[in-house]
């Protein structure tokens, strides 16, 4: 297989999981669990946020805003963080559970 037909590929199935873990995390947990190779995917959350801090710090460096904008972009970035962090945890509970419960059978 060509090294640009794989990253094809591996975009599409890491982009279908995501999707599939925004939209309808219980199933795709479980098929994550399931299929062990797919396991970085349910850490996609972290990543976003290892992302989001640095293109933060970037912008903060380059732009300077007062008033009410610095209001909401903070409370734009905090809601961000939190939401985030709220969807790592139940990824992680959710493997976690099904793991258990596919090793117990």
């Amino acid at each position: 297989m060509k090294k640009s037909s794989f990253l094809i590929f591996f975009a599409y199935v890491w982009t279908k999981t995501l999707l599939g873990l925004s939209f309808h995390p219980l199933m795709t947990v479980r098929q994550v669990t399931r299929r062990p190779v797919l396991f970085p995917v349910i850490f996609s959350p972290i990543i976003g946020l290892a992302a989001f801090f640095v293109f933060g710090r970037v912008g903060a460096f380059l732009l300077d805003f007062y008033g009410l904008r610095r209001e909401v972009i903070a409370i734009f970035l905090s809601t961000t963080l939190i939401s985030l962090l709220f969807w790592q945890v139940l990824l992680i509970y959710l493997f976690v559970s099904f793991t258990i419960a596919y090793l117990r059978k």
